[in-house]
């Protein structure tokens, strides 16, 4: 699973249990509240025998909504996510935490995903670099 197929797969759940509430991606912003997906971090580990682990830090921003409704909906949010990792065994929710909006932004909700990457052999007579992945992701 890449991190595009991820973050569609988030978009996907929050369509799914918040209909009522629109996913800015780009363009003109909704004028009610809507929810911003952003990736914020992505941070790669090598475990051992040649596996990696990734770690995608995702943020959801409920933009525009009142104090008390990003509240309430922080809850519902975890169920939404747990939803949809257990649609998908490719990867896992390490962490997820809310915290309140400040000046001129709303509430942020976070989610950590776990990713195990398989490394590719290269091709036969090169040699072997750490950036060759399956997962879609390349170190440098």
């Amino acid at each position: 699973m890449t991190v595009q197929q991820l973050r569609e797969q988030l978009t996907a759940a929050l369509i799914r249990f918040y209909p009522e509430v629109p996913v800015y991606v780009e363009g003109d912003k909704p004028q009610s509240a809507y929810f911003k997906l952003e990736l914020i971090s992505a941070t790669y580990d090598r475990q051992r025998e040649g596996r990696y682990m990734a770690v995608y830090r995702f943020g959801i921003r409920y933009e525009q909504g009142s104090p008390l409704a990003a509240e309430a909906m922080a809850d519902g949010l975890c169920e939404a996510l747990a939803a949809s990792e257990s649609s998908d065994p490719a990867f896992r929710i390490m962490r997820q935490s809310w915290e309140a909006g400040a000046e001129g932004q709303g509430p942020l909700f976070t989610a950590d995903y776990m990713l195990y990457l398989q490394r590719q052999k290269p091709p036969e007579g090169e040699a072997e670099l750490m950036g060759h992945f399956t997962e879609g992701t390349r170190l440098k």
